[in-house]
């Protein structure tokens, strides 16, 4: 057995059995530790963290994953597999501030995690400040309009030309989207006439509220 095994086996072992407050100091300390000296660490230290982070968090409240979700947000190196559990958590208050914050998950990792996330979580990465179009385009495969919206507006999401198609196919059903994706100055010439058509299609509706409310 190596040092980083024999470490990890005794870590685990260490939980077991151990009281609430107990467990909470061991991964507050394990946190510590590995903060301090992330950049330095190499891929097989950060390994080591992974699995011995991961195993204590099956034995932490909710409060303490929420405090590490938080610590780990802005770290660029922080352990992979850590990183996929807690941000793929039910509890918006541990996942939320990863999905929406989170350096260290790749677009792969977050795409993964939309394809099967709540209306309220896909909300959270649609807020993300940068999205790229892997993240995108698994956004629009789920149909979320409102999770739409959000990105659509953001200048930073990239998206791509299928992407900007199921889009135009999406606004057919909500006027609010087609004037965002409208605005967009990405959007490929060759699929503007589609939103031009889509925005002379919604005129009459409009006029006729418009009338409908003159005559009240």
């Amino acid at each position: 057995m190596t040092s980083a095994e024999s470490l990890v086996t005794e870590i685990k072992e260490s939980l077991e059995g151990a009281s609430p407050l107990r467990r909470e100091a061991i991964l507050h300390d394990m946190t510590n530790l590995f903060l301090e000296g992330a950049e330095l660490y190499s891929e097989e230290q950060i390994a080591v963290f992974d699995e011995v982070l991961t195993a204590v968090i099956g034995h932490t409240d909710r409060d303490a994953l929420i405090e590490l979700s938080r610590r780990l947000a802005p770290c660029a190196k922080a352990p992979p597999s850590l990183m996929r559990k807690l941000a793929s958590h039910p509890d918006l208050k541990i996942s939320g501030i990863l999905l929406k914050e989170a350096v260290a998950l790749s677009d792969d990792e977050i795409a993964a995690i939309a394809s099967a996330a709540s209306h309220t979580h896909l909300l959270f990465i649609a807020s993300r400040d940068s999205i790229d179009e892997k993240i995108t385009d698994a956004l629009i495969n789920r149909g979320d309009v409102d999770a739409m919206r959000k990105f659509v507006a953001n200048e930073h999401a990239r998206v791509s030309h299928v992407g900007f198609v199921k889009l135009i196919n999406a606004a057919k059903r909500d006027n609010s989207l087609t004037e965002i994706v409208a605005g967009r100055t990405d959007l490929p010439d060759e699929l503007k006439p589609f939103i031009a058509m889509l925005r002379r299609s919604s005129e009459p509706d409009e006029a006729g509220v418009s009338s409908a409310a003159a005559a009240g």
